[in-house]
């Protein structure tokens, strides 16, 4: 089982990572590879979910599911982005249109036939990585990529072991089954498999959350306990303010509330936070235990939703998927080498899954990039970023383009390390004469103008403001922004990109705004 686990490791490395690294090479060499996962998905047709365990079944079918409803908002909405099977002509179809209608078909037959997991996760990769290579606004990886290792590890791995001790493969390769199978018998060795893989899977779940709490540590440099004791983290709510995506920004007493409570509870809560990711390879101690810190993670991003405003939605989805995987395990299932490979999954599965880095020091300060519409009566009303579909999420990182002599770039305004966190503290006026973040200028207006043709066409998305229904890692509060709701599009005639180098406070529930740096870039219609 071991040997089958390994093996399954390197088949999920191999062809993900290949995946990854075609997205952001080549929309034709992206194409072809989701042709050929489909292809080969009928090698495997036979293969039920009823041939796994439990634990492998609901964590294949339930992300699985989760996966295939984001590429049907993405293949058949009308939301700005990419051009898809229904909506848009201007820029590449080949993937975005001919590619998505193999990842629709794929699934929903992949409802019914696991084999068609394989070329719908391969198929969101490439379609995510090739946003960045051809509109040059790349789209983090963090809100979905560590979701979709879990299902496509699962899913390779399952179908090796199927495979690899099928009656088919032993009798022809009698030599490979002694060295897999030995002398346990194909059945046994597949159980044993099953298990060591769906645990690997759930401990590279848990690696994010464990990386996550090692980073807050290495954050502070010489002083360990810096994010402890220092950190405020109650600037979430700022920031959330800032981007239009805090849910309590209606009710300011509340907000002030939860700020001053916050702030009380330091560094308290602080080490709750901490201390619960730093633990979590412990989860692997029993199914109970594991399902408990896995509801405990589903209420800490409750908590971020009701601050920063982030929706880690894919997270909570997941975490809520192996609870229910874990219900399912017999007595006496969670074997202890399924325990062992799990913990060692969440302290080093960072070598081969992709693990999310999320520790940081919090400030106000930050460079904020904003989109304003400007009317045919000239007032200049503000543009929710869920208004540019898929690129809201860059938007709300702040990681758009970056004119010279502005504030040092921080992602969605948080510090990395030690010495950058005491200048932002100080909101010190210090500017960088030349950043880069990525983004260009005139991908920034390619955004813009393509975003205003769809809507163009398609008016009733503005009129009645469909784009707010896009599910999205940073949901903009639609509340936020009623002057913009109440626009038609043909009461747009430009756009304007305005990045300012400020700092956030709060007072009295409502965002202070110290403006130090002011930039405007017209973008008429054209």
């Amino acid at each position: 089982p071991l040997l089958l686990l390994a093996v399954s490791i390197v088949g999920f490395a191999v062809s993900r990572h290949s995946m990854t690294h075609l997205g952001r090479a080549s929309e034709l060499w992206s194409f072809l590879a989701v042709l050929a996962a489909f292809a080969a998905a009928f090698a495997f047709i036979s293969i039920r979910y009823q041939d796994m365990s439990a634990p492998l079944r609901i964590t294949m079918r339930g992300i699985g599911i989760i996966v295939f409803v984001q590429v049907l908002f993405d293949a058949f909405g009308p939301f700005p982005g990419p051009a898809n099977i229904l909506f848009g002509d201007q820029g590449p179809t080949l993937y975005f249109r001919y590619a998505a209608i193999l990842g629709v078909v794929a699934g929903t037959a992949a409802i019914w036939r696991p084999s068609f997991l394989v070329p719908l996760f391969l198929y969101y990769v490439g379609w995510r990585e090739l946003i960045g290579t051809l509109s040059g606004i790349a789209v983090s990886d963090t809100d979905y990529l560590g979701m979709l290792d879990v299902g496509y590890f699962s899913t390779i791995g399952t179908l090796i072991v199927i495979c690899v001790t099928s009656p088919w493969t032993l009798e022809r390769f009698p030599a490979l089954g002694s060295l897999l199978v030995g002398t346990e018998g194909a059945e046994a060795t597949r159980k044993r498999a099953f298990g060591l893989i769906w645990a690997c899977a759930v401990g590279a779940h848990l690696g994010s959350y464990f990386w996550s709490g090692a980073m807050k540590i290495r954050v502070g440099g010489d002083d360990p306990l810096t994010w402890i004791l220092q950190n405020p983290t109650q600037t979430a709510i700022v920031l959330g303010l800032e981007r239009g995506d805090n849910p309590l920004a209606l009710w300011p007493h509340l907000l002030q509330s939860v700020w001053d409570g916050i702030i009380g509870g330091q560094p308290f809560l602080n080490a709750i936070v901490l201390l619960l990711q730093l633990l979590a390879p412990l989860a692997a101690l029993s199914a109970p235990i594991l399902s408990a810190f896995c509801l405990l993670f589903d209420l800490f991003h409750t908590g971020v939703y009701f601050t920063l405003g982030a929706l880690f939605f894919f997270w909570i989805a997941v975490n809520l998927v192996i609870v229910a995987a874990a219900s399912s395990l017999p007595r006496g299932g969670f074997t202890p080498a399924m325990k062992i490979v799990m913990a060692a999954t969440a302290l080093f599965g960072h070598y081969v899954f992709y693990t999310n880095y999320l520790g940081w020091l919090d400030s106000g300060k930050l460079v904020s990039p904003q989109f304003y519409a400007i009317t045919s009566d000239n007032r200049e009303i503000v543009v929710p970023s869920n208004y540019f579909g898929i690129y809201s999420y860059t938007i709300a990182q702040a990681a758009m383009y970056i004119p010279d002599d502005h504030f040092k770039f921080r992602l969605a305004g948080n510090s990395r390390d030690a010495k950058s966190w005491q200048d932002a503290r100080t909101c010190d006026p210090q500017t960088v004469p030349h950043q880069d973040s990525g983004v260009s200028l005139d991908a920034v207006k390619s955004m813009v103008l393509d975003t205003d043709r769809r809507m163009r066409r398609h008016p009733a998305v503005k009129s009645e403001n469909l784009y707010y229904f896009y599910p999205h890692h940073m949901l903009p509060n639609p509340w936020v922004f009623t002057d913009f709701n109440d626009l038609g599009i043909d009461d747009i005639v430009a756009y304007q990109y305005v990045v300012e180098s400020v700092c956030l406070s709060l007072k009295e529930g409502g965002l202070q705004r110290d403006v130090h740096k002011h930039s405007a870039f017209r973008i008429d219609l054209r």
